[in-house]
């Protein structure tokens, strides 16, 4: 691949980016350069005749009376290899028309389709080539979401049955290293204060458990996962070590204040009023059971609902109530972090041990056996992190810091026809005590 190669690659690119939406419906960005002899015939984009795909637009609206043997057409989308109807599929136009090269952005995320478009033209002797790595990783970030979209009809085949059941007894410090190593690069310049804002939010979604609120294409159980990912993030912000270590420090398969499994909880609010936290004992209970201290994600799950069992009368209003109130804590942990370190350590194990209480309230509503508690979590965490980001599809996560989709979900909620904000000047002004 030359110099002109490349400029025309690029050229395509910038068709793509003025691609229009045609309907409500999610549609890839596609831009067209169709080339002979060095000279550019025609471009084109998706939506720029409404219902028509690029290709279409490019060498039948365009080029319909121009002799296209042995040009190059460069797409940054794989031709399609079938259209609904009775239309032509893109690939068989361009055998049609007899062109002599593809070259190719990205394959089509859709199953039907993907590989199969530059099958057809390689079997009609048509030489394709895809563009180079750093462009392709342009078109597909383009394309994010039209790519989400096929990952979502699909169900998300990266997380497939034997991802689950390879995965599932995963380590919870290995799945620690997993969530921090996908979404290092897009945490990076992230504050920890960001991290957990969006932490809380995520933990905001398990009130759908105590209000009953329906919301389309959200489960609330879901939620449970995410929140422990986010929190997993936001102890990798901070450089915790080992999460395991810091909950077995606080929790050694027993409660901290009563030191007994299941705890009792007349002498647990005795003792938290008048002994507090023992932490040398704490350590040295853990020392004395680290053999039973849990690995999995399941095995964490279990060891709570021993220590703390979840009641067919308790209600999720409350436990969500004392949820939150230790999100809370965690702020002020999150606060003072620079100066108490080891604040952050006891308040976030306390909030990983509300979070496996909902879950076991969740299982326990669901009818599921003590010994299989922890089983429907692991199986949602693989699916949501399947060792890749599912937003973009990449090993280490190449998402925007705010994703489009998270813009426009909330963008019915963003006032209008008035500035609401001033100026830093005028803030200046308005509150600075020796103005």
């Amino acid at each position: 691949m030359n110099e002109a190669d490349l400029e025309f690659i690029r050229l395509a690119i910038g068709e793509a980016k003025k691609s229009v939406p045609e309907d409500a419906r999610v549609h890839p960005k596609v831009g067209v350069v169709v080339v002979e002899n060095g000279n550019v015939l025609a471009t084109a984009f998706r939506g720029e005749v409404p219902g028509s795909h690029a290709e279409y637009v490019a060498i039948d609206e365009k080029l319909k009376d121009s002799i296209l043997a042995g040009a190059t057409v460069y797409t940054t989308l794989e031709p399609c290899s079938k259209r609904k109807g009775d239309k032509i599929a893109c690939a068989q136009r361009l055998i049609d028309r007899k062109v002599g090269r593809v070259v190719i952005g990205m394959l089509d995320p859709n199953p039907d389709i993907s590989g199969k478009g530059q099958l057809l033209l390689r079997e009609a002797n048509i030489a394709t080539e895809l563009f180079p790595k750093e462009l392709m990783a342009n078109i597909e970030d383009l394309n994010r979401e039209f790519m989400r979209e096929h990952r979502r009809r699909e169900g998300d085949p990266a997380a497939d049955q034997r991802f689950l059941e390879l995965n599932r007894g995963r380590p919870i410090d290995e799945w620690y290293r997993v969530i921090n190593s996908i979404y290092w690069n897009r945490n990076f310049h992230r504050q920890s204060v960001e991290v957990f804002a969006h932490l809380t939010e995520i933990v905001g979604g398990l009130s759908l458990l105590a209000s009953r609120k329906d919301k389309p294409g959200l489960r609330a159980e879901e939620f449970v996962a995410k929140a422990i990912a986010w929190w997993m993030a936001l102890c990798g912000k901070v450089h915790v070590k080992s999460v395991a270590a810091m909950i077995w420090s606080k929790f050694p398969f027993a409660c901290p204040y009563c030191g007994r499994c299941p705890h009792d909880p007349d002498e647990c609010s005795e003792k938290k009023a008048r002994v507090g936290l023992d932490w040398d004992g704490l350590q040295r209970a853990g020392e004395k059971d680290i053999q039973r201290r849990p690995k999995t994600l399941g095995e964490w799950q279990r060891m709570f609902s021993a220590i703390y069992p979840a009641q067919q009368t308790e209600e999720y209003a409350s436990t969500f109530a004392r949820c939150t109130e230790e999100v809370g804590e965690l702020a002020e942990a999150l606060r003072v972090f620079p100066e108490a370190p080891g604040y952050f350590l006891s308040e976030a194990a306390d909030v990983f041990a509300w979070l496996m209480h909902i879950r076991n309230l969740i299982d326990l509503a669901q009818r599921t056996p003590k010994n299989e508690r922890g089983a429907a979590l692991e199986q949602e965490f693989c699916k949501a992190y399947p060792d890749r980001c599912l937003d973009c599809g990449q090993a280490i996560c190449t998402c925007p810091q705010i994703l489009k989709t998270t813009i426009g979900r909330i963008a019915h909620e963003i006032p209008a026809g008035r500035d609401y904000f001033m100026a830093a000047d005028q803030a200046q002004l308005l509150f600075h005590p020796y103005r």
